[in-house]
């Protein structure tokens, strides 16, 4: 049995630091995504991007899903009843599940999505699979607060799946490969560098105890889901978009999605390095809780205030520098999915720290509540208005779930304060 690397393991660590690795990692990561899909739209034709980025739409909130949020039950686990060794077992059911999930899925719908389609759906899986055992042992790194050792790996995973994008996009011309080499990339760093980076601080073995293991899926689940919806969200548009305008369609909303993405990558990397940090003062500190808070909220703004700034003085040139003038038409758009994103990041900020205070339940309202109308909008609006209408429905949705994540924080503060005072 590996002993605990007992020197390293002491929390109090610098939060300016950890936030600023936080970021970093976040920053390189989604870039690394970033560039994986400027890649795409260089080398394939925009119907061959919508399969990939149609692919990624349909596995990830199903993997989330499935696969639970584990890391951030065991990150804010205040009082250490939750080890690596249970999330582990969890993970290994829920991988198995959701394979059988998209093999099913696949089946049901052999009629209407050709093989390709099928296979790089397939092939998506296999990636999220090993992801959500990574994000395993990263959560170790993330609870302990080293997030240099959580940047080093997701640098290492980004630079290595950005290989095998370049490889595929040079000698070959299917993007089903592109899949098979992301799967490599993330198999090699988890296991030589974040399964031994986690034994420095507890046991990696796998653990089946069966009454631990269902209390850990009871929480998880739930927070799963939310997750789920959250990120089903995102792609919300481009299911509806696919059957109505095309492959083509799908890249080009699923591109403008993704330059958003890589700034809701920054905001996620924030709120990981936050989040143990408000779970704490949110327990024994309400003053600092409050604090903590209305400073990564007024950072955040300014930030946001950038981008939408920058998009609305430079869209057309960024999406013809970066992609191509087939996707520089839509910069109306990219305006709108641009506001549609700095919301969903406000709404991301309370969310977490919804999270952060066990409230679970409300941040899941406030996700399915989001999706339900975005849907309901979609399907108003796509057919007459295309991507247009996509991206109004987004933005009507991040509202909706900010608003919510907003009253249910201000209720938990007014709740908390009577309790003080009696």
């Amino acid at each position: 049995m590996t002993q605990p690397d007992t020197s390293l393991s002491q929390p109090q660590r610098s939060l300016r630091v950890n936030t600023v690795w936080a970021i970093t990692g976040n920053v390189l990561h989604s870039g690394s995504r970033f560039a994986i899909v400027l890649i795409l739209t260089k080398a394939f034709a925009s119907d061959q991007v919508g399969r990939v980025l149609y692919a990624l739409a349909v596995v990830t909130p199903l993997s989330f899903l499935i696969n639970m949020e584990l890391r951030s039950v065991y990150v804010t686990d205040t009082r250490d009843w939750v080890r690596l060794g249970d999330c582990l077992a969890v993970r290994a059911v829920s991988n198995a599940l959701l394979l059988l999930a998209l093999i099913t899925l696949c089946l049901l719908q052999a009629h209407h999505w050709s093989l390709e389609q099928r296979l790089l759906i397939l092939l998506a899986g296999t990636v999220r699979m090993a992801e959500s055992w990574a994000d395993i042992y990263l959560g170790v790194l993330q609870k302990k607060e080293h997030m240099k050792r959580w940047t080093i790996s997701q640098v290492s995973k980004a630079l290595g799946v950005l290989a095998s994008v370049l490889f595929t996009a040079l000698c070959c011309d299917n993007p089903v490969w592109m899949f098979l080499g992301w799967t490599a990339a993330v198999l090699v760093v988890l296991w030589f560098y974040d399964r031994p980076q986690a034994a420095r601080f507890t046991d990696v073995r796998v653990h089946w105890h069966n009454q631990v293991n269902k209390e850990l899926v009871r929480r998880a689940f739930p927070l799963g889901v939310f997750v789920a919806l959250a990120i089903m969200n995102h792609y919300v548009g481009q299911y509806y978009i696919a059957p109505v305008w095309g492959d083509s369609a799908v890249a080009y909303f699923g591109v403008l999605w993704s330059f958003i993405a890589g700034a809701a990558a920054v905001q996620n990397g924030v709120d990981q390095a936050v989040q143990p940090r408000l779970a704490r003062y949110c327990a024994y500190d309400p003053n600092e809780f409050r604090l903590l808070l209305l400073k990564v909220l007024l950072w955040s703004w300014a930030a946001m205030a950038g981008l939408l700034l920058a998009v609305y003085l430079a869209g057309p040139t960024i999406l013809s520098i970066l992609y191509d003038h087939e996707y520089a038409k839509h910069a109306d758009v990219f305006l709108i999915v641009a506001l549609a994103g700095c919301i969903m990041m406000t709404g991301m900020i309370l969310g977490d720290t919804i999270v952060a205070c066990h409230r679970f339940k409300s941040r899941m309202l406030a996700v399915a509540a989001g999706v339900a109308l975005n849907a309901a909008l979609c399907s108003l609006w796509v057919k007459p208005h295309g991507l247009t209408g996509a991206a109004w429905a987004a933005v009507a949705s991040a509202a909706l779930t900010t608003t919510i994540c907003l009253a249910v924080l201000l209720h938990a503060n007014r709740t908390q304060k009577v309790q003080s005072n009696d």
